[in-house]
């Protein structure tokens, strides 16, 4: 079962490209080299060690390595590392996997006080629980970096998960002994890489739905939003199992007040809806993804009225849901109407 999981910097949790192509250049014109590089030369730069990046990119002569890594470093510093953001969701992806209860640590080729800057830079440095990059006096590899963070989370090999988006991290977890997800957003694993053995993602979110599949399906994540009412007794007010959420019955409660909504069991229906999307939104899906209601009426003579706030809360819904609507002696609270969903994550 994964307890960890570490993440590349560089093309994994942010597009720090910008700032990379912007240093890397300043550097060799620095160094006097004038000719145009295509953006497919300058790709070659994201990913491995620093030094060997201008042997690849460039073809930089090895007596000029230790100019341009301290012309790079320090361009960088200044201004490269502001010139980058976060993947879209990726917030949103490691505050999931903290609700998880998994551990997130950092494992890159940077140098370790500038990912801990850029992190910080980004708003996420507190989201993790390990950040190490490389030495500036010894050389290290992504394994020797991968396996400084398992020490410090105190995680064998076996329960941890590098994710990255080149061969170089892919090596670095076969050589610290983790498992892998490879990214194919950004800069990521295109069509044709050999990788087949491995999980892949081609969004933030998708690093959730692959680490479910390692883990055989088995991770069960508790959904929790202010903007439905709160849970008020031993439930959660929805769970998120296999790719699938299963939502508490929502009764109409507005969540800013804690009072029941007065008026007619259609009135009551229109906020038991509010909060059925607040909730399915908290979970990262949306109504239109339900695939199985379950209707509660005080009494069934307000099937008709009800049925009409139904219609328009499934109105842009590809395939209406299934569907089952119940009369019963009584609801908590004494409301008129109750509804439970399931829906697709």
């Amino acid at each position: 079962m994964t307890e960890a999981v570490l993440f590349d910097f560089d093309g994994t949790l942010a597009d720090s490209s910008a700032g990379i192509f912007h240093s890397a250049l300043y550097t060799v014109r620095q160094l006097g080299v004038s000719r145009e590089y295509s953006n497919e030369e300058l790709c070659r730069f994201v990913g491995p060690p620093l030094r060997q990046c201008f042997v690849v990119a460039f073809g930089l002569d090895e007596a000029l390595l230790d100019d341009a890594v301290e012309i790079y470093r320090r361009e960088y510093d200044e201004r490269g590392r502001f010139m980058m953001e976060l993947y879209l969701g990726m917030r949103d992806t490691l505050v999931m996997m903290k609700k998880r209860g998994l551990k997130l640590a950092v494992a890159s080729f940077k140098y370790e006080g500038l990912v801990r800057s850029c992190l910080e830079y980004l708003g996420i440095l507190d989201l993790f629980d390990s950040v190490h990059g490389s030495s500036l006096t010894e050389e290290m590899t992504k394994g020797d970096i991968i396996k400084l963070a398992l020490a410090d989370l105190n995680i064998s090999p076996e329960n941890a998960v590098m994710v990255g988006d080149t061969l170089s991290d892919l090596a670095g977890a076969e050589g610290a002994g983790t498992g892998f997800i490879g990214v194919s957003y950004g800069f990521g694993f295109h069509p044709g890489e050999v990788i087949d053995d491995y999980y892949m993602a081609s969004s933030p979110e998708g690093l959730l739905r692959a680490l479910d599949r390692i883990n055989g399906g088995n991770m069960i994540e508790k959904v929790e939003t202010k903007a439905a009412p709160a849970a008020i007794g031993p439930y959660s007010q929805a769970v998120k199992a296999n790719g699938m959420v299963f939502a508490s019955g929502q009764i109409p409660i507005n969540p800013a007040t804690g009072a029941i909504v007065d008026g007619s069991a259609a009135d009551q229906a229109k906020q038991v809806f509010c909060n059925i999307k607040a909730v399915l939104a908290a979970a990262g899906t949306d109504i239109t993804k339900v695939v199985k209601a379950t209707v509660f009426l005080k009494d069934m003579a307000d099937f008709a009225s009800v049925n009409e706030v139904y219609s328009e809360a499934f109105k842009e819904a590809p395939v209406l849901p299934a569907r089952s609507a119940v009369a019963v002696k009584t609801l908590p609270k004494d409301v008129q109407v109750e509804i439970e969903v399931i829906a697709l994550a």
